[in-house]
């Protein structure tokens, strides 16, 4: 099924692929899980709890579920999406809730179904499309799956190969932590107190007023507010104090139960101009 973002981009859910207006031939391509995790939204528009979300593109295929792997997937789709001019494709809800962005428009294209997704129950079947007089982005969460997709590779072949992958990646990380540069030391972050924020910063930027400065500087460029249950930390590199291009770290966490630090939306510039 194709799907026109915004009126800029061409969003094909059988595929994953991201195509520029006037173009026959896709832009990128987002991974399996990204791509059912973006379909499974549209499917699903309104608030969403996380744990929904987790069960139904990991646990319902039997995959290992985690905060983690949802906060990355949902961090790639981001930034893969704001590169084309759509901000904030999903936004984030207090209590642990997230919501496709309703300021985003979505418009059903071409419901000719090429493939199958398999990432879960009703979450990422393809549905049937809506008739022509009914909304076009709204209402597919309770369309049946059709039966004209062909499957795609055996899951168990991807399991080979990415075990595979893991392996390699785990030898070379072992090698290069003997061989390589020492371990790095933690940096040790304190709680302070700046306008309604809960801010944790290093002890560089303690009673520092360029560091809040900086702080306030990065968080109203993000249009990020300050929120009961919410808190930042922040991180900066010396080249800001002199008003010049360095790098930023900030990280947006929202408490989840007993954690603090239950998820974040984390956001890093290598070169961040401070004009």
């Amino acid at each position: 099924m194709r799907y026109k973002i915004n009126a800029t981009l061409y969003y094909d859910a059988c595929d994953g692929s991201l195509t520029l207006p006037g173009s026959d031939q896709p832009d990128t391509h987002l991974s399996i899980t990204a791509n059912a995790l973006l379909f499974f939204f549209i499917r699903n528009p309104g608030i969403i709890s996380r744990d929904e979300v987790l069960k139904k593109v990991w646990d319902d295929n039997g995959l290992t579920s985690s905060n983690s792997n949802l906060n990355q997937y949902l961090s790639l789709l981001r930034k893969t999406l704001r590169y084309y001019g759509v901000e904030n494709i999903i936004i984030t809800i207090p209590k642990g809730n997230l919501e496709l962005n309703p300021e985003v428009v979505i418009e059903l294209v071409d419901d000719q179904p090429r493939y199958k997704i398999d990432a879960g129950e009703e979450s990422v079947s393809i549905p049937e499309a809506p008739a022509a007089d009914e909304p076009p982005a709204g209402n597919h969460a309770d369309a049946p799956p059709p039966e004209a997709c062909a499957p795609l590779p055996s899951r168990g072949v991807c399991w080979y190969l990415a075990s595979g992958l893991l392996l390699l990646f785990t030898l070379a990380l072992g090698a290069y932590t003997f061989f390589g540069n020492p371990l790095s030391r933690p940096v040790a972050l304190t709680p302070i107190s700046h306008s309604q924020c809960e801010l944790l910063v290093n002890d560089d930027m303690l009673n520092t007023a360029a560091g809040k400065t900086n702080f306030d500087a990065v968080r109203q460029r993000l249009a990020l507010k300050c929120q009961p249950g919410e808190r930042f930390v922040f991180f900066y590199g010396d080249k800001l104090q002199t008003n010049g291009l360095g790098r930023v770290f900030l990280a947006h966490c929202a408490m989840h139960e007993a954690n603090p630090f239950s998820y974040c939306d984390n956001y890093f510039y290598y070169s961040w101009n401070p004009q």
